[in-house]
């Protein structure tokens, strides 16, 4: 495969930010902390291998000056949300995520009796895999284990294992990942949803966190891989094997919530009628498809079955996003793109074009929608006001 420099064309097609337009976008920014840096928490939406216009996304926020402190993310979303707050520079991202070839998860099919092509087209045909999946009685056709085993590599060059070993970069630092639980059917996010002593829990929620960390041999939710909840939340339905927590199967966190920007928001405190105004913004990074929600013709039972399996897959919450919430959505519109989410066989043609729509939409985000001081009046604040 050709090495790619990504940045190279972003100078090629012009959209890099000039100085001119880093000053402007600079004035409409919140005030830089007493250190002097410029920071802000991220939420990344879940999208499988269209997930790389991030990389390209945070390019132009490290153009900026942007720093990250908490982070979170959904499938595609948390794999971007654990390197980050590994604590690896935006050029490693691009050489990694840039080169890498991603049909390299896909080297271990869980059956010899499991037949498919090309990985694409493989959500639009559900009832194929479905019915190889019954013939070969698996939960998915493919074993995410070549997957976690990468990003636990990648991971441990940081030092990074567990979750507890993020705040030992930073000691402020967050990484929360969202999976969906199909055997109880709830959203957990991790590691939280493994505290057995988080308050208003019900006795079963306690049973059932504590009978958790007894399997996985952990003392406390903040010991968890870092590796395996990522991993957790990127399995797409019958596409790759379920993952365990406790007794319970866990796939895809995008299936109940695809893009949690609500992760960090702050509730009132008692006698507080608005919660205190932040430091600094949560920005939101969403990819935006305008082929999700073409009409598709349903003629029978397995039209319905597949289109089902297509509308869980890009259900999104981001639709009842409160009007507040809106200023703080980077919308990434990869369209023209024409990546589905399991195209792990991405062109180097497809992977620039991604990252550099990325680029172009955070920009565009920066120059014409963002104002810090507009954000918080949307939502209550006072630019003066509280912090946290």
């Amino acid at each position: 495969m050709t090495h790619l420099a990504l940045t190279r064309f972003l100078d090629e097609r012009g959209i890099r930010v000039s100085s001119e337009e880093r000053q402007f976008i600079l004035t409409k920014m919140h005030s830089p902390t007493g250190e002097g840096h410029l920071y802000a928490d991220a939420i990344f939406e879940g999208g499988g291998m269209r997930g790389l216009a991030f990389v390209g996304a945070l390019r132009c926020c490290a153009d900026l000056g942007l720093q990250w402190k908490k982070l979170a993310g959904t499938s595609a979303g948390a794999i971007t949300a654990a390197l980050l707050a590994a604590n690896l520079p935006i050029t490693e991202l691009e050489e990694i995520l840039g080169n890498f070839d991603y049909m390299k998860f896909l080297s271990r099919k869980t059956s010899p009796l499991i037949f498919n092509g090309d990985p694409r087209n493989d959500l639009r045909s559900p009832f194929r895999m479905l019915f190889c999946l019954v013939v070969a009685r698996r939960l998915g056709q493919y074993s995410a284990e070549p997957f976690r085993n990468w990003l636990q590599q990648i991971l441990a060059q940081q030092r990074i294992q567990s979750f507890q070993d993020i705040q030992k970069i930073k000691s402020d630092r967050q990484l929360k990942v969202v999976v969906s639980d199909i055997s109880r059917g709830e959203m957990l996010v991790l590691p939280d949803a493994l505290d057995p002593n988080a308050p208003a829990l019900s006795d079963r929620h306690k049973q059932f966190r504590q009978q958790i960390l007894s399997k996985s041999a952990l003392q406390y939710p903040e010991q968890m891989s870092v590796a395996e909840a990522v991993r957790l939340s990127m399995s797409i339905p019958l596409f790759f094997e379920p993952g365990r927590l406790g007794d319970s199967w866990i796939v895809d966190g995008g299936i109940l919530s695809n893009f949690p920007l609500w992760i960090y928001d702050v509730q009132p405190r008692p006698g507080q009628s608005v919660a205190p105004a932040p430091r600094w913004p949560t920005f939101g990074f969403r990819l935006v498809d305008s082929t999700i929600g073409q009409v598709s013709e349903i003629q029978g039972p397995l039209d319905v079955f597949a289109s089902t399996i297509r509308t869980m897959m890009n259900a999104r919450d981001r639709y009842h996003l409160r009007e507040i919430d809106q200023g703080r959505v980077i919308n990434l519109d990869i369209t023209e793109a024409s990546v589905t989410p399991t195209q792990f066989n991405l062109t180097a043609d497809e992977k620039v074009n991604l990252y550099c729509l990325g680029y172009h939409w955070t920009k565009k985000f920066f120059l014409e929608e963002w104002s810090w001081t507009e954000h918080l009046k949307k939502r209550g604040f006072s630019p003066t006001g509280e912090c946290l």
